[in-house]
């Protein structure tokens, strides 16, 4: 019994320590996973490893290749503008639920973590915080859940748009923009912009995706 839970109190950890390679780029999206090196230099037994490595195959983050291992999940156009496409319905289906019901505290919790993000702190906590408080007054756990879901996912996209981001910050709409929108309290202007904000960035991410595929294959 203490043995299993020793594995299970290691399990968290461990994905905590792969999962911020990930999110750095230290581990690049497509490299292989070599479970023998990953368990020496975290200094895990290969039982705790694997089952990390299958809980961020459960957030998207990894995946299993029939007899060739566990592989960082490769970034593709496809996955990036099936995620838009599912957050997007979700927040503007959220929206008006949502969006009146946001509370002049809220406004100064969004502003401040608008200024936080803008200044490059991206983790995925800050940015699940922000989506936490901008639609957590709609009451409806289930779909939030699957946002949050949606920006873990997303955590391989973030060296990527290292990239892109510096020529974003004052590119309208701003993350400011949108909540000055939603406070003002038009919810149809609030969503076309919530709307614009996504789609400005999703275009960039996705070209820049497209350059160095071209890259790669003009190298080749």
């Amino acid at each position: 019994m203490s043995s299993l839970l020793d594995t299970q109190t290691l399990i968290p950890g461990i994905m905590e320590a792969i999962r911020s390679q990930i999110l750095k780029g230290t581990l690049p999206a497509g490299s292989r996973l070599r479970q023998a090196d990953i368990a020496t230099a975290l200094r895990v037994s290969p039982v705790p490893l694997r089952e990390a490595l299958r809980g961020l195959e459960a957030e998207g983050l990894v995946t299993f290749l029939p007899f060739k291992g566990a592989i960082v999940t490769p970034v593709t156009v496809e996955e990036i503008e099936e995620i838009q496409d599912l957050s997007m319905a979700l927040e503007l289906a959220l929206a008006p639920m949502a969006f009146p019901r946001l509370t002049p505290d809220d406004f100064k919790l969004l502003y401040a973590l608008c200024d936080e993000l803008d200044q490059g702190n991206r983790s995925p906590e800050t940015v699940i915080e922000f989506y936490r408080i901008l639609f957590q007054p709609a009451c409806r756990p289930q779909m939030l859940r699957i946002i949050e879901n949606m920006v873990w996912r997303t955590v391989r996209f973030f060296p990527l748009m290292q990239g892109v981001r510096s020529g974003l910050r004052n590119v309208e709409p701003t993350r400011q923009r949108l909540i000055q929108a939603i406070e003002a309290g038009d919810i149809d202007v609030s969503k076309q912009v919530l709307l614009e904000y996504h789609q400005v960035r999703v275009n960039a991410l996705v070209a820049s995706l497209r350059e160095q595929g071209a890259t790669s294959e003009d190298a080749q």
